[in-house]
């Protein structure tokens, strides 16, 4: 089945956030399947990494930048392009929103589908890992404990994800020690879950630190099958196509940042206030 599509009849824009280019990685995945739409895409940089923010703090972030969006934009969705963001806040957010909220959260239900061994590990941040949501998915999908699921965070892993993305090379070395210093895969898994975006700019790198994991799997393509759902009635017109890069803090880095935007097809970059 051609997963790639395009509708003709009326404006769509999609509108994806994150506190950095971890959600570029989503954008990027949809664009190459839907034509035609344009992106906004939030880089909420003055508050880079969210993993490392409480759940309160997250959800009135989020809160006060949809409000902003929607008082300055007019979108047909939202992406909340980082896992930690999502679980902290998603049904929060739909109670005040009435356009489609859409969160990026592990797949642990694929991950049982396809793993051989059993083993699975599931990267992401120390808030995704003991969220109430995560808890709740591995409790009902591993009732039988058939499946052993090792979760594995450090907030090294973020930061270098990020600088990867500006362009820096990433030392192998340095990611080896990550994961021995914590030493948590006692056993091997099969299939490693990337349950952050950032983490999909590390996945070669993290391909051989683990030769005989055979599944690395991100939320792709989820995402893109639910937004399919959410825009199927809706057309749009493919005059007019813009992508808007927005960003809260001025850093050293920005320039760097609009360069490498200007890849994924963004034409308008703008510094906005979220107040």
């Amino acid at each position: 089945m051609n997963d790639n599509i395009s509708y003709q009849r009326h404006q769509i824009t999609i509108f994806i956030f994150d506190s950095g280019v971890g959600g570029l990685s989503i954008l990027n995945y949809i664009k190459n399947k839907i034509s035609n739409v344009n992106f906004i895409y939030l880089l909420d940089n003055a508050y880079f990494p969210y993993g490392n923010k409480s759940k309160d703090f997250i959800k009135k972030r989020l809160l006060k930048i949809l409000y902003n969006i929607i008082n300055n934009y007019n979108i047909t969705l939202a992406i909340i392009g980082c896992n930690t963001a999502s679980v902290s806040s998603l049904p929060y957010l739909n109670q005040y929103f009435s356009f489609p909220i859409i969160g990026v959260t592990p797949v642990l239900k694929t991950a049982i589908k396809v793993t051989k061994n059993n083993i699975i590990g599931l990267l992401a941040t120390e808030t995704t890992i003991n969220s109430c949501y995560i808890k709740k998915q591995i409790r009902k999908l591993n009732y039988n404990n058939k499946y052993t699921i090792q979760t594995f965070s450090s907030p090294e892993l973020v930061l270098l994800a990020e600088q990867k993305a500006l362009g820096q090379s990433i030392s192998q070395d340095i990611l080896l020690n990550i994961f021995n210093n914590y030493n948590k895969f006692i056993l091997y898994p099969d299939t490693i879950i990337l349950g952050c975006t950032h983490f999909i700019l590390l996945k070669n790198e993290l391909t051989n630190i683990f030769p005989n994991t055979t599944n690395f799997l991100d939320s792709n393509k989820t995402i893109l099958h639910i937004l399919k759902k959410n825009i199927i009635k809706k057309s749009m017109i493919s005059d007019h196509i813009q992508h808007i890069l927005l960003y809260t803090k001025n850093i050293i880095e920005i320039n760097n940042i609009k360069i490498i935007s200007k890849k994924y097809g963004f034409n308008i970059f703008k510094k906005i206030k979220i107040l």
